[in-house]
């Protein structure tokens, strides 16, 4: 009994173990089977990943590769715009060349011909000599003078004859100066206006602001009108508003207070809960965002024209310019123009390029005071010149560029040259159509006045007057006369942009009919 219990524990031990020897060998294959799988899976996601990275490096690749092309496309434009700047400079130099080259071709010319002129004065004064003594010897035997009242005598007629001849060869001369020197000069002119880079706008009111919807103008408004209030006591500028066309219009002579109003009520617009504390602060805002603005254009101005030791405070005084106008010509433009013309007057002429410029810019500079002030901008110009202490060519430039004191400089004769072609040239500035109007009218009115004066037409818009008169009730002396008057008279009593051209025509016309 003992053994066969033994034996059945023997085979349950070797059934047990033979049991958990398949367990063990299905439990491996599974892992196997798993890591099988996981291997494969691996396998799969490295080659999607490399897929990836190859996809990817591709596209980072063509984004290099463009980069690159762009950039070298980018350096060909730009080598191609300097390269055109270099040959349209090499042009202009070579035109300068070539002028240079005749001029000094002329002066060569004229260098020969003031030494044969020379020489044949020499000649005549030796044969001068010989008959003034051919002439004292002559009244000597003749007249039987002495030779102290003979050579006196000789040298009174030939003072006389000498006289007559200077006052023959200044006719001449002044004759062949007034056409050659008026070709010269329009052709310095359109030299260079051609060269000096002028603007051909003229500067846009900012006087009206559309306003896009009702919410916006009820909030310009405010409660009761507060914040317009607000803003017309802040800025000094009425404002009157067209409900229906949801238009502001601006009212004020001072544009630079006009474009902080203008600007505020842009911000104003912006803001959900306003009131009139906030309108003061965004005033105030504005005021320092308008001054920034102001010495940006001063500083903008002086870089473009190469002007060196601008005193600061004179820059804040040029940038102002550009918030003032004259006959819809902004200043600050035609400051800059004024300055370009001078700077080319001055090269072409031999002259301080760099201070003719300077003097071009400042010319106008006492228009950006304020207007309450109590004198001409020629007088606030001097002032301010003087106070920042500019040079005494510049300050003779301002001073004289109007006419009022003597031009001592031929910089300063540049100066008004570039100051009247700036404001005088097509398209520069205009006017409403009443001003307009009114000019024409005075201009002709000023002429028919006169007695002798039989009608007068003012064309060119107002540029020129053409006064027509009667010829049996004036002569050639008189005409003169009416046209100094009537000159004189117009600069007294009319404003006008750059020059009136006064032409009196009289003309005398006799017809007879044979029958």
């Amino acid at each position: 009994m003992f053994v066969v219990s033994i034996i059945i524990l023997l085979i349950a031990v070797a059934i047990g173990f033979e049991i958990r020897k398949i367990e063990h060998q299905r439990q491996l294959r599974i892992a196997h089977e798993q890591a099988q799988q996981t291997l494969e899976k691996a396998e799969q996601e490295g080659k999607v990943a490399a897929k990836k990275a190859l996809k990817s490096g591709k596209v980072e690749t063509l984004a290099y590769q463009e980069s690159i092309e762009q950039e070298i496309t980018t350096d060909v434009q730009d080598n191609e715009r300097k390269s055109t700047w270099l040959d349209q400079r090499e042009q202009v130099l070579q035109e300068k060349e070539d002028l240079l080259n005749r001029r000094f071709d002329n002066f060569k010319s004229k260098e020969a011909g003031l030494k044969t002129e020379k020489q044949a004065v020499k000649e005549i004064k030796q044969q001068a000599e010989e008959l003034v003594n051919k002439r004292e010897d002559t009244l000597q035997d003749v007249a039987e003078m002495s030779k102290g009242k003979a050579k006196d005598y000789v040298l009174d007629q030939t003072s006389r004859d000498l006289k007559e001849e200077e006052k023959r060869v200044v006719r001449n001369t002044e004759t062949e100066y007034q056409s050659s020197s008026e070709k010269e000069a329009k052709n310095l002119i359109a030299h260079s206006i051609e060269h000096s880079g002028i603007r051909s706008h003229v500067y846009s009111s900012n006087r009206t602001m559309d306003v896009p919807n009702n919410e916006a103008l009820g909030k310009i408004i405010g409660n009761s009108g507060q914040n317009v209030r607000t803003l017309e006591a802040l800025t000094g500028i009425d404002i009157n508003i067209d409900d229906q066309q949801r238009l502001i219009t601006l009212n004020g002579y001072d544009p630079m207070r006009r474009e902080i109003a203008k600007r505020a009520m842009t911000q104003i617009v912006q803001v959900n809960r306003i009131n009139p504390d906030i309108v003061e602060q965004i005033v105030n805002q504005t005021v320092r965002i308008v001054d920034e603005l102001i010495r940006g254009f001063g500083e903008q101005a002086i870089n473009e024209l190469n002007v060196k030791n601008i005193h600061p405070d004179l820059i804040k005084f040029i940038g102002r310019m550009h918030f003032r106008t004259s006959y819809g010509q902004n200043i600050l433009d035609h400051s800059i123009e004024a300055a370009n013309l001078a700077g080319v007057f001055a090269a072409e002429l031999g002259e301080d390029v760099d201070l003719a410029k300077r003097a071009g810019l400042l010319h106008d500079i006492g228009k950006s005071i304020d207007r309450d002030v109590e004198a001409t901008h020629v007088e606030l110009g001097v002032e301010l010149a003087t106070k920042y202490h500019e040079d005494p060519v510049v300050i003779n430039a301002i001073a004289s560029h109007h006419g009022d004191v003597e031009a001592k400089y031929v910089i300063s004769d540049l100066v008004a040259a570039a100051d009247a072609i700036s404001g005088s040239r097509q398209g520069a500035r205009s006017e409403s159509a009443a001003d307009y109007l009114q000019r024409i009218s005075s201009l002709e009115g000023i002429a028919n006045k006169y007695p002798g004066v039989q009608e007068s037409y003012a064309i060119q818009a107002g540029r020129e007057l053409r006064v027509i008169v009667k010829p049996n009730q004036t002569s050639d002396k008189s005409i003169e006369k009416l046209a100094g008057n009537v000159k004189d008279q117009i600069e007294q009593e009319v404003t006008y942009p750059g020059q009136v051209k006064v032409t009196v025509v009289r003309k005398l016309q006799v017809v007879e009919y044979a029958g």
